[in-house]
Order: structure tokens, then C-alpha cells, then sequence
């Protein structure tokens, strides 16, 4: 995140184009900003990530979705401190939906949360399992600690940026 601008908390012109669209198309929605909306979601990520650490190697089904809830959560937290939050009638989703805006707000530096997305598919395969799935490892689920973690901490770096959008 560090090829972004400097710019006064608030305003974020990364992505303020695809945040506006998606706002239109229903995908997000405007709500009051909350510093500590936010920091409440960075506390359960964190709280998340610790909890799933316990049974990464003797339940890695059960630690997954923890994983995955954390990284959402951090993602959710930078839309809470501009007052956007996924619209729970997206049509695209509002997991999706905030993977989307978050890259779209941090430009070159949207690898970070490139791991989401096959988290979130993988994710869905733990909620609904079906006869023949492939199960979750642990060696899945280690990558995907490290991948969350990763992703709540580029977060943490957000925040402090970030005002109403």
C-alpha cells in the first residue's frame, strides 16, 4: 500500500469510480461511518485468527472457516470506517462484494487481498459439504492462516487512512 498517494483521511480517490458503481448497481451501501464499528471487526479477526491457531493441525475443517471469517472481517472493518458495507442483496454477493471494493480501493497493491477469493470458494466447500469434496488439510489451512494474516495486517495499515467515504 505504500505506491498510494498521501491523502488526507476521508477522501480516497483509489477505486472512487468502481466504490460509486457498485454503490449504484445495489452491490454496496451507504451507512454511518464507525471508527468503532471497525475496530470491533479487527478485534474478531484477530480473535479469530488466535482461535483457529489452537486446531490449525487436529480440526483444519473447523479452523477454515475461522480463517476466511477473519480476512472478510478485516475487509469489512476498512468499509465500516468509510461508511460502506456490503448489501446483503448483492447480486454478486456480499463476501464478493467487498473483496471487490476493498481491491478496488488499493490498486497496484490489491495482491494482498487476492487470496480472498479462493478462500471464499474453498470456504463455501466447508459450510456445504458435499459427498466426494476433497477435504480441507492442514496444510491448506496453514496457507490460509497465512494468507488472513496477511490481509488483517495490510488492514491494520488501512485504517488509520481512512475517513467517510
Amino acid at each position: 500500500m505504500t505506491d498510494q498517494p498521501e491523502v488526507a483521511p476521508g477522501h480516497w480517490p483509489q477505486g472512487e469510480a468502481e466504490i460509486e458503481t457498485m454503490i449504484d448497481h445495489g452491490d454496496l451501501e451507504r451507512v454511518a461511518p464507525s471508527t468503532e464499528h471497525a475496530d470491533l471487526l479487527m478485534s474478531h479477526a484477530d480473535e479469530h485468527l488466535e482461535a483457529a491457531k489452537l486446531m490449525l493441525d487436529t480440526h483444519p475443517t473447523s479452523a477454515f472457516p475461522l480463517i476466511y471469517d477473519a480476512a472478510r472481517k478485516a475487509l469489512t472493518a476498512t468499509l465500516a470506517k468509510q461508511g460502506l458495507r456490503p448489501h446483503a442483496r448483492s447480486e454478486i454477493g456480499a463476501h464478493k462484494a467487498t473483496q471487490q471494493a476493498v481491491q478496488a480501493q488499493l490498486g497496484r497493491a490489491a495482491g494482498v487481498v487476492r487470496p480472498f477469493g479462493p478462500m471464499r470458494l474453498r470456504r463455501h466447500d466447508t459450510e456445504y459439504p458435499s459427498v466426494g469434496d476433497a477435504p480441507i488439510t492442514a496444510g491448506e489451512t496453514r496457507q490460509a492462516l497465512e494468507d488472513a494474516t496477511g490481509i488483517v495486517a495490510a488492514m491494520k495499515k488501512l485504517l488509520p487512512r481512512l475517513g467517510p467515504f
